[in-house]
């Protein structure tokens, strides 16, 4: 089998491009369930810090099993995936992509990922002989060929949170009822937007929240945040092990073994988004710019501004109707992106043709649809924006406005 030993290559299908934790390259024998009884293992949980490359923008984690005295050193993680599958993309859209439990040796872990990551933190983990014992044999059960495959979801079942409940466990239930009940100041799309915060991830933050409804812009659990490795390592620091006499801190100690120490995602500013507005409205007026000087350019400018337009926002459409339709995951079903982003924009395709082959129903009846786009676009923008709307989607309605006013303008003067 291949695997995956990156995570959010833009390659994948784009929903797939939001909506993966997978790295580690082997699958577990099936004999190394059955050997290795020695009780001296120290457990380790591994957290890679968030990179500058997109497949690295959220981290990942994994258990690291030491055993010096039978020479074991390795680490097991729940977070990969046969990217060589060519149905990759659709099997994520409609639910059926299988993640796996692998490991490999924690030194090709650390040659494979030091540079890629932007540190890696390593947390020994407090626990009893029988708990380290009881972990390595539920990680490599786990990751047995006939039961590594598990059903994959981006915020509640992937890497980050197979851990979390299996470390919940070891301190009996002492991480869910001190973080289930207690909110974080972030909904899980804020989380999103925080890890994609760099300016290179722009473009997949701004297609990925388009294709996520309403379900994920309430305040997020502490326990649901832990979806982000960081989280996760940072909530463990505060646990007690009660099954050790005094319950000491449930992390023993840590160490950065790579990379540099680094603190929760940050929030990324609106400015980027403004210029990139302006820049859409420069293009999209560009041939009245041209107007006074090549008036049979512009017109036909105009008309393929106008088809263009017509097939971004048609296909955008088009793929978010299809996942709520399609796709299993109640994250993309009753999605008000809907509002501003439809299929019904394919329209623009076809009137695009007939206003660079000056055809007078073409342009007016590409003015009239922009001028009703702007209003609906100006009014989701204002009630998303007051919060009147459950979805925060202000950005895509103020982004339609924006283009559809400088085609409206642009449609009017060169006709």
């Amino acid at each position: 089998m291949k695997v995956y030993r990156g995570l959010w290559v833009g390659r994948l299908l784009l929903f797939v491009t939001l909506i993966g934790f997978g790295i580690s390259p082997v699958l577990a024998h099936e004999d190394e369930a059955d050997h290795h009884h020695n009780d001296s293992y120290r457990i380790f949980l591994v957290t890679m810090y968030p990179g500058d490359e997109l497949f690295t923008g959220f981290g990942h984690i994994a258990f690291r099993i030491l055993n010096e005295e039978e020479g074991i050193d390795d680490v097991y993680d729940y977070g990969t995936y046969d990217y060589e599958d060519p149905a990759l993309g659709w099997k994520f859209l409609i639910g059926t992509l299988k993640y796996y439990c692998s490991n490999t040796t924690y030194q090709q872990m650390l040659d494979w990922y030091s540079e890629d990551f932007g540190g890696i933190l390593l947390q020994e983990l407090n626990l009893t002989q029988e708990q380290a014992a009881t972990l390595v044999a539920r990680v490599r059960h786990d990751c047995l060929p006939e039961n590594a495959a598990y059903k994959y979801h981006h915020f509640f079942n992937n890497c980050s949170t197979k851990l979390r409940d299996i470390l919940d466990g070891f301190v009996d239930g002492q991480l869910g009822a001190s973080t289930k009940e207690s909110l974080a100041d972030r909904s899980l799309r804020d989380l999103i937007d925080a890890s994609l915060s760099k300016w290179q991830f722009a473009p997949t933050r701004w297609l990925v929240f388009g294709l996520l409804s309403y379900r994920i812009d309430g305040k997020a659990s502490r326990w649901e945040q832990m979806f982000l490795p960081w989280y996760l390592a940072h909530e463990v620091e505060s646990l007690r092990q009660p099954h050790l006499p005094g319950e000491p801190p449930l992390v023993k100690s840590s160490e950065i073994v790579a990379g540099v120490r680094k603190g929760p995602p940050d929030t990324p500013g609106n400015l980027p988004g403004f210029v990139f507005l302006v820049v859409l409205f420069l293009l999209f007026y560009s041939p009245c710019l041209v107007l006074r000087r090549w008036p049979t350019l512009a017109t036909r400018l105009a008309g393929i501004l106008t088809s263009l337009a017509g097939v971004a926002a048609g296909s955008y459409g088009t793929l978010i109707a299809f996942s709520w339709a399609v796709s299993p995951y109640p994250e993309t079903k009753s999605n008000l992106t809907m509002l501003v982003l439809h299929p019904l924009h394919w329209l623009l395709v076809a009137t695009g043709v007939g206003i660079a082959r000056r055809k007078p129903w073409a342009v007016l009846l590409t003015a009239r649809y922009l001028f009703a786009g702007i209003f609906i676009a100006v009014a989701v923008t204002l009630a998303s924006a007051s919060g009147l709307l459950p979805q925060r989607i202000w950005h895509y309605g103020l982004a339609c406005a924006v283009v559809s006013l400088a085609l409206m303008l642009s449609v009017r003067r060169t006709a």
